[in-house]
């Protein structure tokens, strides 16, 4: 197809009420991929769409085209077989009538697991890593076997890929997913036949996948797999080079080398018969080779003067690197330990000046030395002291096996952040956020899902490039359906950051929260205006509520830039495990992308914020 061929859908178009298109991504063969928005789930997937009317313009044969169709399906029943983590998801499959040019035209597609950027390839060397043997070993382990881990899921259920290659496999973070199975061949599903089944990516192609389709199975991916290995050692494999021949290592001066080409031929053999049985096979080969790396004896060199002496392996040295790194972070932390006392004593100083990125010290003093207990932010929120201890974690709160955590002395917003104060910070941003559809977005991160929450309650409405709180009885409701992109945002604006889980959980758990033993009238219906919820022992309200909240998966520590944290989690709804104090929530890894409708946030502040 031409790169100027007009696009099937547009930004915008919502198919079945479900899915808002966001983003074309790329064009293929059998259809089209694009990212899109879940609106119930408030998640973005990725969706690949194949058009009755852009096939028939590819096949012209109404038996190929029916074929194409058929194949299309087959894709959406053999990965709705597999849950893998190194095999991509499907959500979801149906059909739809769209309008375009004038012209109704109908639709199929997958709803599948959204990878943004890289795939396998991003991975891969032009020039290959040939001859460094450390790198080799290190991507094999990192990425090639799992990718034969998936590749052997797919086996397991009787399921050949037919088309495997580096652009096939998307990468989640560092984690290899298989996608695109627009060529597989399941036992349990009837063979497409014709000429449609000879397609596939000849460097990669077995020599019966191009003279028997049909005949490809699994020992066909065992080859496209070899190929894949090969390509990674030697570098990209030009363009008619070795197709369907068995491929072998040109330079192998060293042991590991020739022990991996052997593997390389064996995997890529001309002849099935002469190739793995199984990826198991397959996989325990690199393994060993990869095993008997590690352990090799110290290689012998030579002074310049002609001495012989012993140069350590690359394992000895990377032993001594840990015990090095484990020395300096135990040295940093001892270090940091030191620091911590000064600036608590720093911290007697106090100051009335209020500067971006500070908070202002009004309020009532006492608490550690001549810490304020309170101090408002920018925002106008009040955050209180919250005094640093330690707490002990029962087992599988989601955060440890039944392990101590110590948690620094910190600030905390007494309440979520409201839909008023969200809406005034919107404003003060409006010229770098964009709004589309029901996103709103900054570049590519969407910080916030407005609509319709519940039946009468849409809190936020954007009206003529303005954000404004559509029912002043709800502007001191805790905000939702924020990402912990926004919310981070948020926190960054005003000088402030999320809290940690642990801190969280030890404002819970230390502080006390009124409302889980029914001796105090909370709200229990949501949307509820945050004052309403009494306040704990540290004057924090609104722990008990039925709004999850989101926190940052460190420890704790200076930083107010939420880009400093890879990882974000919810905590919010109460288990049964009792802790020392009453119940602990539940904690749950989410994307930062994410959006629930029982979810909001509030912020935190490190005391170095406040007195310096």
């Amino acid at each position: 197809m031409e790169e100027n061929v007009e696009q099937i859908l547009e930004v915008g178009t919502v198919l079945n009420n479900k899915w808002v298109i966001l983003e074309f991504i790329a064009r293929g063969g059998m259809g089209e991929v694009y990212r899109a928005h879940q609106i119930n789930l408030r998640r973005d997937v990725g969706i690949k769409i194949i058009s009755h009317e852009l096939l028939q313009d590819i096949e012209d044969d109404e038996e190929e085209f029916e074929n194409a169709l058929t194949r299309f399906r087959y894709e959406v029943r053999a990965m709705a077989r597999i849950r893998h983590p190194n095999v991509i998801q499907i959500y979801d499959y149906d059909s739809v009538t769209i309008e375009k040019n004038g012209e109704k035209a109908v639709v199929e597609y997958i709803v599948m697991e959204y990878i943004p950027g890289r795939t396998l390839r991003s991975t891969m060397s032009e020039e290959g890593f040939y001859p460094e043997e450390g790198l080799t070993g290190e991507w094999i382990e990192e990425y090639f076997l799992k990718v034969l881990d998936g590749v052997e899921a797919l086996h397991e259920e009787q399921i050949v890929h037919r088309d495997l290659k580096p652009e096939n496999v998307l990468l989640d973070g560092e984690t290899p997913k298989i996608a695109d199975f627009g060529l597989a061949r399941s036992s349990h599903l009837a063979p497409v036949t014709m000429s449609i089944e000879i397609r596939g990516t000849p460097p990669y192609m077995s020599p019966e996948h191009l003279f028997n389709f049909r005949g490809a199975d699994e020992q066909s991916d065992i080859y496209s797999l070899g190929k894949i290995l090969y390509e990674t050692v030697t570098g990209r494999i030009p363009q008619g080079k070795m197709p369907f021949r068995t491929a072998k290592l040109d330079r192998k001066e060293t042991p590991f080398f020739e022990k991996l080409d052997a593997i390389i031929q064996k995997a890529t053999a001309e002849r099935k018969d002469e190739r793995y049985r199984s990826v198991a096979e397959f996989r325990e080969a690199l393994v060993d080779v990869l095993n008997e790396g590690r352990g090799r004896e110290p290689e012998m060199s030579r002074d310049p003067d002609g001495e012989s002496r012993i140069r350590p392996s690359r394992k000895i040295f990377r032993a001594g690197m840990v015990v090095l790194s484990i020395f300096l972070v135990l040295l940093g932390y001892w270090a940091w330990h030191h620091l911590e006392e000064a600036r608590i004593l720093k911290s007697m100083r106090t100051s009335t000046s209020k500067t971006p990125g500070q908070l202002s010290l009004e309020g009532k003093s006492g608490g550690i030395t001549s810490l304020p207990e309170t101090v408002k932010g920018l925002d106008g929120a009040i955050l209180h002291l919250i005094k640093g201890g330690e707490i002990r974690l029962l087992p599988d709160p989601g955060v440890g096996p039944g392990r101590s955590v110590k948690v620094n002395h910190f600030y905390m917003d007494e309440t979520e952040v409201t839909n008023h104060q969200f809406v005034d910070f919107l404003n003060e941003v409006i010229d770098e956020i964009k709004v589309e559809g029901f996103l709103v977005k900054k570049g590519d991160e969407i910080w916030l899902n407005i609509g319709e929450i519940l039946e009468g309650y849409e809190p936020i409405v954007y009206v003529n490039g303005r954000f404004q709180v559509n029912n002043p009885a709800h502007a001191s409701c805790p905000v939702v359906r924020v990402t912990a992109y926004g919310a981070s945002a948020y926190a960054e604006h005003y000088g402030r950051r999320l809290p940690t889980r642990f801190e969280l959980l030890y404002a819970i758990l230390k502080g006390g929260a009124p409302g889980r033993t029914g001796k105090s009238a909370e709200p229990e219906s949501f949307p509820s205006p945050v004052i309403l919820y009494k306040p704990n022992a540290f004057g924090i309200r609104g722990l008990n509520s039925v709004i999850g909240e989101w926190v940052l998966g460190g420890q704790g520590g200076v930083s107010s830039s939420y880009r400093d944290f890879e990882n974000f989690y919810v905590v919010g709804g109460f288990e049964k495990n009792q802790g020392e104090n009453g119940k602990i929530p539940s904690i749950v890894k989410r994307h930062p992308w994410e959006a629930f409708e029982e979810v909001g946030f509030r912020c935190a502040a490190d005391v170095e914020r406040v007195v310096n």
